[in-house]
């Protein structure tokens, strides 16, 4: 009897609007069916409108409608049919996408919780501030005039990737020492927020803790990339790719986190401790 993958590689292109999509087929686990509610479900294999080689827009596979775009052809990000795990992904180099309004779209200010895997190749991450978005090169931003969340990359002495908030000063979080990787190695990250403080994981390693603090109301347009806005901060483009991107309206118990890592581990070949 011929085996059928549960999670095939194989995208299926519309004809008529170039969309690269199939309806998420993910075996045991769909982000859709936990507990606490997903906000943005963006996969490289899926929802990906080309223009060219490129990606004109990422569409949100939640069912929210919170896609990420971009109208300008030269700062679209390229489209890789074969990425980490053999998997489609999308590579940014100096390249963002806008998306919709975090702050909006959170019931509880101080409880959120997102996740990204990055396969390997991302560049040098330049002269860093911790886990701040200053002088970072930033993965995932939400700006206005003042208030932040940022997943940025880190220095290489910090071992990966960080992020964190402005609320009265920055509150970010960093690798802890076990938890270290090289500059561009692949890592699934997570950046959440509860009432303990700020955290993230790093391929199923907490890593420190900022102190607690609600986003502000200006933590509000999504961008991939980079920041969309206080540019004068030093912030840089990141540069590597991005394969999925998950954002829930709260924060996730020990066991769904768990089985974000394990689904995101198996998907692209990425280990988790």
């Amino acid at each position: 009897m011929s085996a059928t993958r549960s999670n095939p590689r194989k995208l299926s292109p519309s004809r008529n609007n170039h969309v690269l999509r199939d309806s998420p087929k993910t075996a045991d686990f769909d982000p859709r069916n936990m507990k606490t509610p997903l906000a943005v479900w963006c996969r490289s294999d899926l929802g990906a409108v080309l223009n060219g080689a490129d990606i004109s827009k990422w569409l949100d596979m939640s069912g929210n409608g919170r896609d990420f775009s971009q109208g300008t052809a030269a700062d679209q990000p390229a489209f890789r049919q074969s990425g980490q795990g053999q998997r489609p992904e999308i590579f940014w180099d100096d390249h963002t996408m806008t998306g919709a309004d975090l702050y909006a779209m959170l019931a509880d200010k101080g409880e959120w919780t997102i996740f990204v895997a990055l396969g390997q190749g991302s560049t040098d991450p330049g002269t860093t501030n911790g886990g701040n978005y200053t002088n970072s090169r930033n993965i995932l931003t939400a700006s206005a005039a003042t208030g932040y969340i940022g997943i940025c990359m880190v220095q290489a002495s910090d071992g990966g990737f960080g992020g964190g908030i402005y609320n009265a000063g920055y509150k970010h979080t960093v690798p802890s020492s076990g938890g270290k990787i090289a500059v561009g190695d692949a890592a699934i990250f997570a950046l959440y927020s509860d009432s303990g403080g700020i955290k993230s994981r790093q391929n199923g390693v907490e890593g420190t803790t900022g102190t607690a603090a609600d986003l502000v109301s200006g933590a509000t347009t999504l961008q991939l990339g980079n920041m969309a806005a206080n540019t004068d901060t030093g912030v840089d483009f990141y540069d590597g790719p991005i394969s999925e991107l998950l954002i829930f309206d709260g924060n996730l118990q020990s066991d769904e986190t768990k089985q974000v890592e394990k689904y995101l581990s198996e998907r692209y070949d990425i280990g988790v401790r």
